[in-house]
């Protein structure tokens, strides 16, 4: 119990839960600190000493939510990409190790893609690296508007996307796939951009390499061919 409470606390989702709310909790805790002293300081001269301290509980509120956005800024810099506004491989795998946990207590689905752009340095050979970055931005909005609320949507490194859904068996997670395949192929680049994903999908806790092996096994069918999805129904099971 006590270590499952550590691994919660110690988790990146339950710390971004508890970022988000400093900006506002740092203002309160400053302004009731300014309130205490101020009327421990003279409780029967409220009306003088409340012009000698209203400048000092302002700033000090003003200087509170300053650092509030700042930690939260630096917080989220950490696991956000910055081109795509995505979250990154580093956050990724935090997330990742959470939810197999939770499938191993609950026997839930946990799924994963991995995707990769077809032939993305021809891309960045032919129409240069600027145009190369609209591609991967414009993926990042696809995944970001395509995704559910408890999905999560990362760039796993330099072409390849990554995107966890919890709680979601591998049908439904192929047909996401293949959702964003065609929106993809879609797009109006100038060119035509594909990309190539692999579907993995678990109901058992299994190690984070073995899943990752298996996604990535996957996806390297899969661009064999380009431009297709491929799914492990489970691991170790290739369809």
């Amino acid at each position: 119990m006590v270590q499952l409470i550590h691994k919660r606390f110690k988790s990146p989702i339950f710390i971004e839960n508890q970022i988000r709310f400093i900006p506002i909790l740092l203002p309160i805790v400053s302004f009731v600190l300014c309130v205490v002293v101020f009327f421990l300081d003279e409780i029967k001269q409220i009306s003088n000493e409340l012009l000698f301290w209203l400048p000092f509980i302002l700033i000090q509120i003003i200087i509170a939510m300053t650092c509030g956005l700042l930690i939260k800024e630096y917080y989220y810099g950490a696991h956000k990409d910055v081109l795509t506004g995505l979250y990154n491989r580093r956050y990724l795998n935090g997330k990742l190790l959470e939810e197999l946990s939770h499938v191993g207590q609950t026997h839930s689905e946990l799924s994963l893609i991995l995707i990769d752009i077809d032939n993305f340095k021809k891309v960045n050979d032919t129409h240069g690296h600027l145009m190369g970055d609209i591609v991967l931005k414009k993926i990042g909005e696809i995944l970001r508007s395509d995704s559910r609320h408890i999905d999560i949507a990362a760039r796993w490194g330099g072409e390849e996307f990554a995107v966890i859904l919890p709680e979601t068996a591998l049908n439904y997670s192929y047909k996401f796939a293949e959702r964003i395949r065609k929106e993809v192929e879609d797009c109006d680049f100038g060119f035509k951009v594909t990309i190539s994903l692999g579907v993995v999908s678990t109901y058992n806790e299994v190690s984070l390499d073995e899943l990752l092996t298996q996604v990535d096994q996957a996806l390297y069918l899969a661009k064999e061919k380009k431009n297709i999805v491929v799914a492990y129904p489970k691991l170790g099971y290739p369809v």
